[in-house]
């Protein structure tokens, strides 16, 4: 658009310099010098909003495209009708402009044809207001051929438009797929298919995400781990399908008693941990308190051979990690490990919440190897 209205300015300033006739009066003289100076002002006025498209801009640009280059061709009819002298100059500048407004503003076909044949008629129609139309005619050819070379352009540069356009349909389409299937891949590769619970790959990037908005927040995070009770026995006695439900209870239990902010994941055969952030000891004891009586108070589907269902419990280890405490995952899961020790140690079914070290792994390399065992001397 900045090139047509560019254009139209370009020709308004030459018609404004083009020779005025001796045989003007003094009234028809001043019109047609006002009528110059506007197509120049609105030839500007149109360049300068399109410049600031961003305040101003309609919803139907089609209806602004039409309208504003239509204003700048009705401004030609006091020279068509006037300035006899120049009329065939001024014929090729408006069809000039309107073959402007069919290969740069892209207007639709329909559009365009009409716009083309409306002024065709309005452009022959003035000018057989004078007293030669023999001379009229000779110019007729001339606007024939901006009439076929603007509508052909202009169907030209819509087809092309039009299948530019639904290119850039069908590659954001397929886009918007490998996005949604990249997202399927990395959830399917985040989660545990037994108990759609995150894994641990997941639960350590997250680890490293809530320790620091808890040293931005300045709050405190805790991780607990719970390990079911006796799986092994569960699994040998009625089978894996049984061990499976008691895996997809606890997960189940897990869900409903966390909050939508913290992560549920399942590290290990039967063990699964939570991570919290922004929370404090009292509770945090009793989210674990409410864990383990969740999981004991939800039986399995299957009856022992007293015919009584058969419960599952839980053994959990938890610690709570301060904001200015620089501990890493392994750190924090090894001194709740040892807590959840004795929480089996204990007989099972126990909250043991402890205080999170350091991990030890310096290791001792000057060992003193006995003389028989070196293989070099």
């Amino acid at each position: 658009m900045v090139a047509h209205y560019s254009l139209c300015i370009v020709i308004s300033l030459i018609t404004y310099f083009l020779p005025n006739s001796r045989d003007f009066e003094d009234e028809s003289l001043l019109f047609l010098q006002s009528s110059r100076i506007t197509l120049i002002v609105l030839s500007l006025v149109f360049l300068w909003r399109h410049a600031r498209k961003k305040d101003w801009v309609p919803k139907k640009l089609e209806f602004y495209k039409v309208w504003t280059s239509s204003t700048l061709l009705i401004s030609f009819f006091p020279f068509l009708y006037l300035d006899k002298v120049h009329y065939n100059v001024y014929l090729h500048q408006a069809s000039a402009i309107l073959l402007s407004m069919n290969l740069l503003l892209w207007l639709t076909t329909t559009t365009a044809v009409a716009t083309n044949l409306v002024f065709c008629l309005m452009f022959l129609g003035i000018c057989y207001l004078g007293d030669s139309p023999i001379e009229v005619m000779k110019e007729f050819p001339i606007l024939l051929t901006y009439l076929f070379v603007g509508t052909f352009g202009n169907v030209i540069m819509n087809y092309w438009r039009t299948m530019d356009y639904r290119d850039k349909r069908k590659l954001y389409g397929a886009v918007l797929r490998l996005k949604a299937k990249n997202l399927h891949i990395r959830m399917i590769s985040n989660l545990d298919d037994l108990t759609d619970l995150y894994n641990r790959r997941y639960l350590i990037e997250q680890f490293d995400i809530f320790k620091k908005r808890a040293r931005r927040h300045q709050f405190q995070m805790a991780l607990v781990i719970l390990d079911l009770d006796h799986l092994k026995e569960i699994n040998d006695k009625y089978g894996h399908m049984v061990g499976d439900e008691a895996l997809q209870t606890l997960s189940a239990v897990m869900k409903s008693r966390v909050r939508s902010t913290d992560i549920c994941a399942r590290i290990g055969g039967d063990e699964f941990c939570v991570l919290l952030d922004s929370v404090d000891p009292k509770s945090l004891k009793t989210l674990c308190e409410s864990l383990r009586k969740g999981v004991e108070s939800h039986p399995l589907s299957i009856q022992d051979t007293n015919g009584k269902p058969v419960n599952i419990t839980v053994s959990i280890g938890a610690a709570i990690l301060s904001y200015d405490e620089d501990f890493t995952f392994d750190d924090l899961y090894q001194s709740i490990d040892s807590g959840l020790y004795k929480s089996k140690s204990a007989g099972r079914n126990r909250v043991t919440i402890v205080e999170a070290t350091k991990l030890n792994t310096k290791v001792d390399l000057s060992v003193s190897w006995p003389e028989e065992v070196r293989i070099y001397k």
